[in-house]
Parts: structure tokens; sequence; C-alpha cells
């Protein structure tokens, strides 16, 4: 056998495979094409359902967003009212110790009753 016949050879077996091996390649392409356009319509309802079921807490969580809202703007005036109240007593300190030392002052100048002396009147 010489080159001439040898390469001939080769050229017409490669003629023959190549044609049978390009079909089997394109069996496996759609093969995997089909693969994965079932993954993509599986892919597409599970994201439709996804999106229904965000659509149903869209109103439990603008609820909740509101409550938020609301607590926050109850902090801050709570927080304004306490600020307030600190400022006032603290600008006023002196005018309430004096209004706590008028009260206490009453109380210490009273005599005590003695019990044994009213005993003694009805006597």
């Amino acid at each position: 056998m010489t080159v001439n016949e040898f390469f001939s050879t080769v050229a017409m077996v490669a003629g023959w495979i190549l044609p049978v091996l390009g079909i089997v390649v394109l069996v496996y392409v759609i093969l995997i094409l089909k693969e994965l356009l079932q993954t993509v319509k599986s892919a597409t309802r599970t994201l439709d359902t996804t999106e229904q079921q965000l659509r149903k807490l869209d109103a439990p969580l603008s609820t909740a967003e509101n409550i938020s809202h609301t607590i926050d703007e109850v902090h801050e005036t709570t927080k304004k009212a306490v600020k307030t109240a600190a400022s006032t007593v603290v600008k006023n300190v002196d005018q309430i110790k004096n209004w706590f030392n008028t009260k206490k002052e009453p109380v210490m100048d009273t005599e005590p009753v003695n019990a044994t002396s009213d005993k003694e009147d009805e006597s």
C-alpha cells in the first residue's frame, strides 16, 4: 500500500464517518435544546407563581409599612415631649424646689396631737 492509496482510503472513510458524526452531534444538540426549553418553561411557571404570591403579600406589607411609620411618628413625638419636659424642669428647678419646700414646711410646723392630753380634757 502506497501513501497515495492510504490517503485516498482515509479520505473515503472520513467521507462516510463525518456525515454520520455530524448527524449524531446534531441529535445531541437537539436533545440539549429540548431539555433547555423544558427548563425555561418550568422556570417561567415558577416565576409566575412567585409573582402571584408576592402580589398577595403587597397588602400586608403595606399595612406593616404604615404601622412602622406610625410608630416612628409616635416615637418622635414622645422624644420631643420628653425633651420639652426636661428643659422645662431644668429651667424651673428653683421654683420647683421652693414649691416642695413650702409643701414640707407646714407639716413640720404643726405640733403633734397628744393622745393623753385629749383623754384628760374629757374627764
